[in-house]
């Protein structure tokens, strides 16, 4: 079987409707080239006097906020107009799970829409640009977005798929970390020490670990379950960003519900190729052993890795920031507790396999009617600047000195105790786009730097630096954090991604939640040994016939429109 290995992001799969609007006269006619009024802010790196900058926002759980502030008045909105003379003003703001059902009332409605609006959603991404009421940016990228911005969005020419019509980019996309969900295993290396046995490098060693694991009593009572996953998710109950299952499957060559090539040149579902079969008989042993839960489909994404945490289980499965359980839970409850990550160990291929981080999530969409293009791409090209600060920049130590660190005798600190207010606030969620502007790779590439243990020589390697505790940071091979960065990358050659990144296709939009319901009871009932193996034979046969063999022509029609190959 052979797949292909590119950076791309998991769809998120909505139902939703698409909607078009029509220029003034009756004829749709996209605007192709941004209209710029004359002013010299750009160059000069500042607006004066300012420009007005609108947008719309939502908030939720993770927002923080301190001396009464909001998302639309807050210390990043007034160093936005300070600093560059942009003047950020919110249309609305709501709560995030009303964020698209309040753009698409303003689309439908033919209300103004904003001069710059970030969106997320596949579909709703979609609807906006055939709206025809944003601009190709094409040209604006190459003019404005720094040196620095251009090598980043270089990187990968599939950061801009979703974004793409006829050639044309109607969209700056956004990008998160490189390989920070992708999984590894996190196991209790003194459980393993006290077995005498050594980390598995197969799913036979693994199996033989889970199986001492479950006649071992360490201190906790049975160990029960040893592995500690999670297959609940109604739409992808085998892709999870904690206790993700996807790795058994990836063991046997494929990656359910991903798209790729992994027979030939045309996209094919993953769920459906006869390698789940031999992936799915597999858990079903390990289920009817006892090596998984015996409430497996009904544990919480969330609580995946509660028996962990609570030394029920032994080994985990998650990406590098699953070094927290190990240091805020783990340890926290019992000192002497130890914990490392370890690679993916490798499957019946005898090779791992795992899915892939996401990287684009979402993008900026500017309106053709908004006429300061170049105020976005500097207020892009300044965090981007500020994401990865040069020595000596006023941004060194952080964003902004009593929100995201203090100074402590001297020193910058951005542990929370020391704040004075004891209030410590993320501020990239303040941010057009509610995250931080940063090259993709550079975290990875700065704490592998760390595990090679060389010393950080800029300020972002150095803030990594110092978030480990002094006495750990002599012997950089066993920081768990570096080790697990190291991992992620060494297991980088053996990740599938998802090559179908785009809206929900026409029969997609009626036929796919029926097929999702279809394939999750299925697989379900044959992990939990309520029906025979057989049964995905059926399952496939199913899948074609209601809507799958007209879904993949759809796909594939999609991938060569968008990507070209």
């Amino acid at each position: 079987m052979r797949k292909t290995k590119m950076k791309l992001p998991a769809i998120l799969l909505v139902t939703a409707v698409a909607v078009t609007a029509c220029s003034p006269g009756g004829e749709q006619a996209q605007t192709s080239e941004p209209q710029v009024e004359a002013n010299n802010g750009f160059a000069n790196g500042k607006f004066d006097p300012p420009i007005t900058l609108t947008t719309v926002g939502a908030v939720g759980a993770t927002h923080r906020f301190k001396n009464g502030e909001t998302l639309d008045n807050n210390v990043h909105t007034k160093w936005a107009k300070e600093k560059l003379g942009i003047d950020i003003k919110y249309n609305w703001v709501t709560s995030n799970d009303q964020f698209m059902t309040k753009v698409r009332l303003d689309l439908s409605a033919n209300t103004k829409l904003p001069d710059v609006i970030h969106v997320a959603d596949p579909q709703l991404l979609n609807d906006l640009i055939e709206s025809e009421k944003f601009v190709d940016i094409t040209s604006a990228f190459e003019k404005y977005a720094s040196p620095k911005v251009k090598q980043i969005y270089s990187q990968d020419p599939l950061y801009w798929a979703q974004v793409t019509k006829d050639g044309k980019r109607y969209g700056l996309p956004t990008l998160s970390r490189a390989h920070q969900n992708d999984t590894l295993l996190w196991l209790r290396t003194d459980w393993l020490k006290k077995l005498n046995l050594e980390p598995p490098k197969t799913f036979d060693d693994l199996e033989k670990i889970m199986e001492a694991m479950q006649k071992t009593d360490f201190g906790k009572g049975p160990v029960k379950p040893p592995l500690a996953i999670s297959i609940k998710d109604a739409n992808m109950p085998f892709v999870q960003w904690r206790g993700d299952a996807s790795w058994i499957f990836g063991g046997y060559g494929v990656i359910p519900h991903y798209w790729n090539k992994w027979n030939g040149d045309k996209l094919e579902y993953g769920s459906v190729q006869p390698e789940m079969k031999q992936a799915l008989a597999k858990m079903q042993e390990w289920f009817k052993k006892g090596y998984l839960s015996p409430d497996v489909g009904l544990i919480d994404v969330g609580k995946s890795d509660e028996t962990f945490r609570n030394e029920k289980s032994g080994i985990m499965t998650g990406p590098p920031f699953q070094s927290t359980v190990v240091r805020n839970a783990l340890q926290k409850n019992n000192p002497a507790a130890e914990a490392k990550p370890i690679p993916i160990p490798a499957g019946p291929t005898g090779k791992p396999g795992l899915r892939n981080t996401t990287v684009p999530g979402g993008a900026f969409l500017i309106n053709k009617d908004f006429k300061h293009i170049d105020a976005f791409f500097l207020y892009i090209n300044k965090l981007y600047e500020m994401g990865d600060p040069a020595k000596g920049s006023e941004y060194e130590n952080g964003y902004f000195e009593g929100y995201d660190y203090v100074m402590k005798d001297g020193k910058p600190s951005s542990i929370e105790a020391d704040f004075p207010d004891k209030t410590k606030i993320n501020t990239p969620i303040y941010f057009l786009g509610g995250q931080a502007f940063q090259d993709p790779e550079l975290e990875i590439k700065s704490l592998i730097k760390l595990y090679n243990g060389e010393k950080p020589s800029t300020p972002y390697e150095t803030k990594l630096y110092n978030a480990i505790p002094e006495a750990e940071r002599a012997d950089s091979k066993n920081v768990i954090e570096w080790q697990a960065a190291y991992y992620t990358l060494q297991q980088k050659e053996n990740t599938m991604p998802n090559l179908f990144l785009g809206p929900p296709t026409k029969t997609m939009k009626s036929k796919w939640e029926g097929l999702l319901k279809m394939e999750s009871e299925t697989f379900l009932k044959i992990v939990y040994g309520k029906a025979p193996i057989d049964e995905f034979d059926n399952f496939v046969k199913n899948w074609k016939a209601m809507g799958g063999d007209e879904i993949t022509e759809e796909v594939n029609a999609w991938y060569k429109t968008s990507v070209g190959k």
